[in-house]
């Protein structure tokens, strides 16, 4: 077998040139041409097909996965660090009553844990008030400077231009006030952005607190003294003019006794007509002896029955007429103002006894502010906002979820 070797010539160079851009209308049309089959309609398709693979990359459920990462990356990363500082306490009484309360549960609550309880619900309000806002932050400005908003968490804090209701509610969302049923216990949790923060406006909250405390026990202590003085002094007021208007009726009848004197003359009249009917029984016994009616001896009978009615008349009169001294009228009048100096004496003395008694229960039901627990500058940031937050989005997430593939259901049906 002979080999044979040809000499090596130089290949000629092949200049690639652009291979021509094919678009979707020209392939389908020399799809026709290879396989002479109708492919108009395949247009259609094809873009509906190329459409809906780049609509899948935005279906729903990478929406909720993107946003649960965008939720994640915030809670967990940008969102700025909040801090807790939290402070127990109990309002108590000196001298509470040794009374109790029997619950459902059999277990018993004496009255200083339901008047603990019953001012820590006041306290809720009170603390979350605009009176307690101006106290803690007269100045507007430094409360605004101390919850702006910073980079990167632009979305929490107070915005400059916020105005007083928005500081209001912000404010109240920065502490929570809540009494514990079994123990009657108040808690007072505050948040800021620093640990400083959250503990000076604990500090100052419980401040509040007790004046808050302090300011309603005087003002009830000094409404209850007030009404009682008043009433003393009204007391004293009415003894005072009873005792002057039976001094002036004593001034115009003398020291007399209206009583006495009108059972005397009763008693005096009584023996006159006494004497009277025994005059009556002699005179008529001597008109029976004498036939002459003119008889001296009848005579001076029938003068002394004469001057006896007549005497008789006249002390009738004095008693009971208008021309002399009507004692039963002036019993009466006695009497009335005798006994209004009683009353009043014993309205008196009713009012101061209620006077001392009212200045002895507001002593025992003074109350104060115990401190169980004071505030603690927070060692660390609370991360619990962080999951309640993160939680709170996938519960929005999967509600939304639920909702929209209900109506989605719905809609295919129909």
């Amino acid at each position: 077998m002979r080999l044979c070797f040809l000499p090596m010539t130089e290949q000629p160079r092949v200049t690639p040139t652009a291979a021509p851009r094919l678009r979707l209308g020209d392939g389908v049309r020399r799809i026709e041409s290879f396989t002479g089959v109708q492919t108009s309609s395949l247009l259609p398709r094809l873009r509906s097909g190329l459409q809906g693979t780049w609509g899948n990359l935005f279906n729903v459920g990478t929406l909720a996965v993107a946003f649960v990462a965008i939720s994640g990356v915030y809670c967990f990363g940008i969102g700025r660090d909040r801090y807790q500082a939290t402070s127990e306490f109990v309002i108590k009484q000196p001298m509470p009553p040794a009374t109790a309360t029997t619950t459902v549960l059999g277990s018993m609550l004496s009255s200083s844990v339901l008047s603990s309880l019953e001012d820590g619900r006041y306290l809720q309000v009170y603390l979350k008030s605009n009176a307690v806002k101006q106290a803690v932050f007269p100045d507007s400005s430094a409360f605004k400077s101390t919850y702006a908003p910073q980079a990167p968490d632009r979305w929490s804090g107070l915005r400059d231009d916020a105005n007083e209701q928005e500081q209001l509610a912000f404010f109240q969302r920065q502490l929570e006030v809540t009494p514990q049923e079994l123990s009657g216990t108040i808690l007072l949790s505050t948040s800021a952005f620093t640990a400083d923060a959250a503990y000076q406006l604990n500090n100052n909250l419980l401040k509040q607190a007790q004046r808050f405390v302090n300011e309603v026990n005087q003002s009830i202590s000094a409404d209850q003294q007030s009404f009682a003085e008043e009433q003393v002094a009204l007391a004293k007021t009415r003894l005072k003019k009873a005792g002057d208007a039976l001094e002036d009726f004593q001034d115009r009848y003398g020291q007399l006794d209206p009583q006495g004197e009108q059972n005397a003359t009763t008693g005096f009249i009584t023996g006159l007509e006494s004497r009277l009917v025994d005059l009556k029984v002699e005179e008529a016994s001597l008109r029976r002896q004498f036939r002459d009616p003119n008889a001296p001896e009848v005579a001076l009978v029938s003068d002394q029955v004469r001057e006896l009615e007549r005497q008789i008349q006249e002390e009738r009169q004095k008693a009971v007429g208008s021309g002399g001294r009507d004692l039963n009228k002036l019993a009466r009048q006695a009497s009335g103002l005798q006994s209004d100096v009683n009353f009043a004496s014993e309205s008196l003395s009713s009012a101061m006894r209620a006077a001392e008694n009212s200045r002895m229960e507001s002593q025992r039901q003074l109350k104060f502010i115990v401190m169980l627990s004071k505030p603690q500058m927070p060692s660390g940031p609370e991360t619990s906002w962080r999951w309640k937050a993160f939680l709170s989005c996938l519960g929005v997430l999967i509600v939304v979820w639920g909702v929209g593939g209900f109506m989605l259901t719905a809609l295919r049906r129909d």
